[in-house]
């Protein structure tokens, strides 16, 4: 599903961001991403999104290369991804419905299916009950659930996750934690930069580490290990 090769990443003022990482991860597999700050993981997520270029080595996503895609292209690559941030990054002046509809609607699904599919999402969410509300009446765990029913309505092949937990207490972390796991379960590979030693180690899953742009571990059912 996703094959990096020798992917090297060096900003204008010399300093490189990634150094020579070679990582797959395989359709439906469910990946952490660690490592200290600085250590090149959320560059690693940019460079997944199409959003920074690699300086030199080769990025395989679902066939596609690339850094031979066409800027005209880079937004039919992202339908095949979703994309959950530490901020929610919901509009404000929406509510939640609109907020999960507008996924759909930006790629021209009609009103009857928009309506069907963004109210199963917001179901298995469990914000179904709350789909009139506005982001500011919900709290940060529920408000993070719509972000990924966002990323999720459309049902992407891939889901990029960079910090998903970073601003939530425990126990909404462990909610979302499960519903990202229900997502991998139907199928949906899932890459997830976190600085939660706590939910990587409980969860058993493969584990990357990032240090100053390299990969110093890799374990299939790994720990949090800086």
């Amino acid at each position: 599903m996703i094959q990096m090769e020798r992917v090297r990443v060096a900003y204008p003022s010399g300093m490189e961001a990634l150094k020579s990482v070679s990582i797959s991860v395989e359709k439906g597999e469910f990946l952490f991403v660690v490592g200290s700050s600085g250590s090149g993981k959320s560059t690693l997520i940019k460079t997944l999104l199409g959003e920074v270029g690699v300086s030199s080595g080769q990025i395989m996503v679902a066939g596609r290369e690339l850094s031979r895609l066409k800027k005209k292209e880079l937004p039919y690559y992202r339908r095949m991804l979703g994309v959950v941030f530490q901020e929610f990054r919901l509009l404000e002046d929406r509510n939640i419905f609109e907020n999960v509809a507008l996924s759909q609607r930006i790629i021209g699904v009609s009103h009857d299916r928009v309506k069907r599919n963004v109210s199963l999402m917001l179901d298995m969410v469990g914000l179904g009950e709350k789909r009139r509300a506005y982001p500011k009446e919900l709290s940060g765990g529920e408000q993070q659930r719509v972000a990924i029913a966002r990323a999720m309505v459309n049902r992407p092949a891939i889901l990029l996750a960079d910090e998903p937990t970073g601003n939530l207490d425990p126990k909404n972390s462990w909610e979302i934690m499960d519903l990202l796991e229900e997502m991998n379960q139907l199928g949906t590979t899932v890459v997830m930069v976190t600085h939660n030693n706590e939910i990587v180690n409980q969860m058993k899953k493969r584990v990357v580490t990032l240090s100053q742009g390299v990969v110093t571990n890799d374990m299939p059912q790994g720990g949090y290990v800086q």
